[in-house]
């Protein structure tokens, strides 16, 4: 599941509710986001660049619930949500 993430706030809760409509369930009945990254840091750094109107660019990969999650930073942000774990190349 790729999308664009133009235009979200808080992109911890868009990541949690990706994970979410991929399980076919609801949020709240996923393990928090903060046992797999800093949700309040990932907030910060997605919309720091934003706000600034800085030429912000970069990558970010995790594991949240059996999920591989990228978030790229840039011209056109976006978020995908893999089933298992990825190679990091």
């Amino acid at each position: 599941m790729e999308r664009d993430i133009e235009g979200e706030d808080r992109i911890s809760l868009y990541i949690v509710n990706c994970v979410a409509e991929k399980e076919h369930t609801d949020p709240l009945e996923l393990p928090p986001l903060y046992d797999a990254v800093d949700p309040d840091a990932l907030d910060d750094l997605f919309a720091s660049g934003r706000q600034n109107g800085t030429a912000q660019s970069g990558r970010i990969e995790f594991q949240y619930n059996g999920y591989t999650v990228i978030v790229e930073f840039g011209a056109d942000p976006a978020i995908a949500v893999k089933e298992g774990p990825e190679l990091v190349e």
